[in-house]
């Protein structure tokens, strides 16, 4: 992710919120199609300090998760690193019970990811395509982004006001936001327009002498739209 760019006096630096629409649009077969927006999102340092905190909780969670499904076979299998590892993860790292489940989640989605890579290898070795071996398993996936899974309407809400509510390890807290009116309008519509909000993705930069917030959010987003006459 860029670095936060300083605008004005006082080193203030703008947070930007990068959300990704999907929509389906129903022809003859389904087709995605792909919309980002950006949007500001407004902090002060109490705000910010708690976004950290819950990013580098669920930062130090993953690679704690991360550990375990190393020693234990290199697990890939989501449900049962999450009985392995959920109490554990809401009491070490104080996250709530849905980050708690994100993180077994992408670790699990992690390990399946390098197991599928490392079955291509073998199939490629033996085949005489290549002659090296693959070493995304020799040791355990670090994490090492400031990036967060929020669920929506259990770890993030839309609010009126053009406000979003968001889960943090100290509790929920509001945040103004501002962005291009067109994607704005979409999150007023919300469902009234079929709109389907997904997980976001934000991350965390730490600034230490500024209250910013960088993310990346991804929504998916449905839509009907009748097929043309004559077509």
């Amino acid at each position: 992710m860029r670095k936060p760019r300083r605008l004005g006096r006082g080193g203030a630096a703008v947070s930007l919120l990068f959300l990704v629409f999907s929509e389906r649009l129903w022809y003859n077969f389904p087709v995605n199609t792909t919309i980002t927006a950006k949007l500001k999102l407004h902090t002060t340092k109490e705000r910010y300090a708690a976004l950290l905190r819950t990013s580098l909780a669920y930062r130090d969670a993953l690679n704690y998760t991360s550990r375990v499904a190393f020693e234990n076979g290199k697990m890939s299998n989501q449900v049962r690193l999450h009985q392995r590892v959920y109490r554990e993860i809401r009491s070490r790292f104080s996250l709530p019970a849905q980050m708690a489940c994100s993180v077994s989640r992408q670790v699990g989605a992690t390990y399946k990811a390098l197991w599928t890579r490392a079955k291509q290898n073998a199939a490629h070795k033996k085949a005489g395509y290549t002659k090296k071996r693959y070493k995304g398993l020799d040791k355990a996936p670090v994490f090492s982004a400031g990036t967060t899974t929020f669920v929506f309407k259990r770890d993030y809400r839309w609010k009126s006001g053009q406000q979003v509510s968001i889960t943090t390890v100290d509790g929920p807290i509001l945040f103004r936001y501002e962005g291009y009116q067109k994607h704005l309008a979409m999150i007023q519509a919300g469902s009234q327009n079929g709109i389907s909000f997904g997980e976001a993705k934000p991350g965390v930069i730490p600034e230490p002498r500024c209250s910013t917030y960088w993310s990346a959010w991804r929504w998916k987003r449905q839509i009907r739209i009748q097929r043309p006459s004559g077509v």
